[in-house]
């Protein structure tokens, strides 16, 4: 029986961190792809128009369940598996691989979304895009169409799930350092004979 006089200090090279990070990277897309598509059934998603207060709200609980996530699988695996320790390297990548594994099912959501789910918010993307050029920055339909043909590829789903991929996985390493940095619990080191 340990007690707090005499820890118990798992050496961390013999507990991966891989089985933790995938289960609740697993649960945390799996909770935001439920989320995403009931906004988009109940009409409260719309990414065509940005500033909405339902879209802030989405991109809110987004981060919540991501930092929930990564928060809880660090804490079961310090102190669950690492006898109640846990370094900060050990914390991020914890933390890091949650939301790589969040953001890699993610991407794949938004590609597959895109692409057979609801193509049609490409299209009023497309033309939000159009009628943002035209009436703020005062372009006309020639220079419209010129710029929409340059940056055409940029419509696509492939281009929004590996954006989208990008901007969860640098948030994802934000998200990491300051939850390794107030979750980290370093082992008592032995004295010295």
């Amino acid at each position: 029986m340990d007690t707090l006089d005499n820890p118990q200090v798992v050496d961390p090279k013999t507990v991966s961190p891989w089985p933790i990070s995938m289960r609740y990277g697993g649960i945390a897309a799996v909770i935001l792809i439920i989320f995403g598509l009931a906004m988009y059934l109940t009409g409260l998603s719309d990414p065509a128009t940005s500033g909405k207060t339902s879209n802030w709200i989405g991109n809110i609980v987004n981060f919540g369940v991501m930092i929930g996530a990564a928060i809880m699988a660090v804490r079961k695996h310090r102190d669950e598996e690492l006898g109640g320790f846990v370094s900060f390297g050990r914390a991020f990548s914890t933390s890091f691989l949650v939301n790589l594994i969040v953001t890699v099912i993610s991407a794949i959501w938004v590609f597959a979304f895109f692409s057979f789910i609801a193509p049609e918010m490409l299209d009023a993307i497309l033309e939000q895009s159009k009628t943002q050029m035209i009436e703020d920055r005062g372009m006309s339909e020639e220079q419209v169409e010129e710029s929409m043909g340059m940056m055409g590829w940029m419509f696509s789903p492939g281009f929004f799930a590996i954006s989208a991929g990008f901007m969860m996985l640098l948030m994802g390493v934000i998200i990491s350092l300051i939850i390794a940095a107030v979750m980290k619990k370093e082992a008592p080191q032995a004295p010295a004979l």
